[in-house]
This record gives C-alpha cells, structure tokens and sequence, in this order.
C-alpha cells in the first residue's frame, strides 16, 4: 500500500522514528484532501462500530428491551473497561435476557492504565464482560433475539446480524458489499476492508444521513445522538476519542479502531475524515487526527491538550524534541 511519512519525532534535533500512514477527507461526497493510496482496503476494526450499531437499532432491539441511550452508546464503544462500562453491558445483557458466557470477544487488559491498576489491587483478572468489545457484543446478541435468530452463532459471518452490518457500510459506502473485503476481528466477528476514500465516505453519510433511506438515515441519527450525548462511554476519560468528542462540540463523531485507524464524522456538514498509520501507532494516530481537526477548524489546539502527544520529554518530564505532523 502506498504509505507517507506523516508523523517525525525528533530528539535534540534529530529524526529519531518516523510513521507512515495515508488519510482521506471526504466533503459532498468529493474527496477534499488526502494523502497515500486511499483506495487500497484497510481493515476498519472497532472504527466501524457505529456503522454495526445500525443494526441494532433496525432489529427492534432498543424497543424491544427498552435499551437506553447510554447502553446504546456502548454498543459502538471500544471502552475502558471502567465499573460504569461493565455494569453497563451487563444491563443490555440481562435485558435481553442472557449473561457474559455468551460472549465471544474473549478478554483483556484495560485499555485505561489506571483502571487496570484498580483491578490489580483488587485481584480481579478480566474477562469478557470487561473485553473493550463487550457492549458491541452485547448489542449484536440482543439484535439476535429481537430478530428471532439464533444468539449463541451471533458472530458468525453468516448470521443475519453480520449480513447486516456488511450491507449498511455497503450502503454507507455507496459501494458493493463484493468489494468489501471481510475478515475476522481481535474480538471474532467479522471485520470490514474498505479504502480510506469509502471508509470516509461512509462516516460523512453516516453523520449527515439525509440521502438515507429513512429508516437507516434514524438509526443512524440515533446512534449519534447516542455517542454525542455520552461520550465518556465511548471510550473513556482521558482517551482521545472521548476527548476529540467533547472539543467538537456536539459536531464531531469520532471512533478509533485497533492497529491505527479512526474515522471521524462532522455532523450535518457532509464531511468524513478516516486515517490509518501504516505501523498502527497510537501517538501518530492521535497527532495526525487532531492536527487534521484543528486546521480544518472543527477542533481548538486548547481543547486537544493532553490527548496527543507534541512533545517529546525525558521520564522527568524536560521537553528534549517534538512531534511533527505533515499533513
């Protein structure tokens, strides 16, 4: 794939690492700025939670088991693993009238260190129900039920569920769902392949849903609200989608995924941005996000602070070089 240099760290004044990567802005369905091949597909990973979270919403789900808005929030959340994120999914679980042995997303440290370190001083090992995963997993059981399909197979790609989610970012896309190329995620469910141009496109579509059929056009507006009203439930306090939400504004979906990729929608602007480093680096992610963000005024450099990495300090904090975005 035909990567950039989009990211240099220097130290007292040399090139120490390098990150390469490719980003795509898509406005009006025209793409406005990129650079690197944005055509050649990349695997979306958590990034496309939002889009699956359709899926959810047209099962009858919410209605059916009375979902609210922050359990719907997690449903297309990659979050912390927090006490609130956990007694969350398990509320979708228990409404939908089963319990984390169902789950297949397996299990893993916090993302958030600190709540990590909780767990360790209570000497409690995570498991699914604190997977990052858990509330997309939650959701797509309870689409299962509502729908009268088979829960326990729920990740199969073959489920209705997953036959689902490849259709709307099909849809979203505007492209084939033959061109997307379909794997298997960290957590076991299917993972969507698209190029940085569809996956922006689809993101712009998704937060600006007017050409919509009108009932995909009001999940999706659901969904959103549901992001934008509880952000910390997306990710979590002090990470940088959580972060990057807040500093839009009500404005700016923003959803990461594993190994460098994150896709942000601007609300009611027509406008879709989607990145990926070539090396799956978080501090080049987040630097080349944000500094897209803040030259295309959507996001203010004070608002950013702590949520991405300028500078580079030794471990007692002295500035020794910085961190250089080129866009």
């Amino acid at each position: 794939m035909g990567y950039e240099i989009l990211v240099t760290l220097t130290r007292s004044g040399l090139g120490e690492s390098h990150h390469h990567g490719a980003y795509c802005v898509v406005e009006d369905g025209r793409v406005t700025r990129s650079r690197g091949d944005v055509g050649a597909p990349v695997y979306l990973r958590s990034a496309a939670k939002p889009f699956q979270a359709v899926a959810v919403i047209e099962s009858g789900a919410v209605e059916r088991f009375g979902l609210t808005e922050e359990e719907l929030a997690l449903v297309a959340a990659s979050h912390s693993s927090a006490p609130h994120h956990v007694r969350t999914a398990l509320s979708i679980l228990a409404k939908a009238g089963e319990g984390p042995e169902l789950l297949r997303c397996g299990g893993h440290r916090p993302l958030d260190s600190k709540v990590y370190e909780e767990y360790v001083r209570q000497g409690h090992r995570p498991g699914r129900i604190e997977d990052n995963c858990s509330g997309k997993h939650a959701g797509m059981i309870a689409a299962a039920k509502a729908l009268g399909a088979d829960p326990v197979s729920y990740a199969e790609p073959t489920h209705p569920v997953q036959r689902k989610n490849l259709a709307n970012l099909a849809l979203l896309a505007g492209i084939p769902g033959s061109e997307i190329r379909v794997g298997v995620d960290g957590c076991a469910v299917p993972t969507f392949g698209v190029g940085l141009r569809d996956a922006a496109r689809a993101m712009a579509r998704y937060a600006t849903p007017d050409d919509l059929p009108e009932e995909k056009a009001e999940a999706a507006r659901r969904t959103a609200r549901a992001m934008l009203a509880h952000p910390h439930m997306v990710a979590g306090e002090g990470r940088f989608d959580t972060v990057a939400m807040r500093a839009g504004r009500s404005r700016l979906l923003v959803k990461s995924g594993a190994e460098g990729v994150m896709i942000v929608g601007v609300i009611g602007a027509r406008t879709g941005i989607a990145v990926k480093i070539a090396d799956g680096a978080d501090r080049a992610l987040h630097a080349v996000v944000a500094a897209l963000l803040i030259e295309m005024g959507l996001a203010q450099e004070f608002d950013l602070e702590g949520a991405r990495p300028r500078e580079v300090r030794t471990r007692e904090g002295t500035p020794v070089g910085k961190v250089e975005v080129r866009l």
